[in-house]
């Protein structure tokens, strides 16, 4: 009536493990940070691939929900000026916790091989 549940092997467990790896190492978390005056609002804008990491523009779009662009008063010369100046209050940072989280995975992974290797050349004839 019951079936009994098996433990995966340690290959299946350690395909899953690099697995995982390998997708948070290539799609990590950003966010955008904002600081001005005491104030510092931070956001996640998501996980994107490596090659193609959020800019500065959306960054300050997920924080304040409007164009890094949207001034509208003064010559193109101060509209310029003013964006420079609010983007450049606005960065895009990966997300320092899924950093070391990946360490860690890194250093069980690591250690899962060793075991594993340790075991194969243990059963081999010499």
């Amino acid at each position: 009536m019951f079936r009994q549940l098996t433990m995966p092997g340690p290959k299946h467990v350690l395909a899953l493990a690099a697995a995982v790896f390998l997708l948070m190492v290539f799609f990590p978390p950003y966010f955008g940070v904002y600081d001005q005056a005491g104030s510092n609002l931070h956001t996640p804008l998501g996980w994107h691939p490596i090659w193609n990491q959020p800019s500065q523009a959306d960054a300050y779009r997920a924080i304040h929900g409007e164009s890094h662009d949207s001034v509208l008063a003064g010559s193109a010369a101060e509209r310029s000026r003013v964006i420079e100046e609010r983007l450049a209050l606005t960065r895009v940072g990966f997300n320092k916790v899924m950093f070391v989280f990946q360490v860690v995975v890194v250093a069980l992974v690591a250690s899962a091989v060793a075991v594993i290797v340790g075991r194969l050349r243990g059963r081999q004839p010499e």
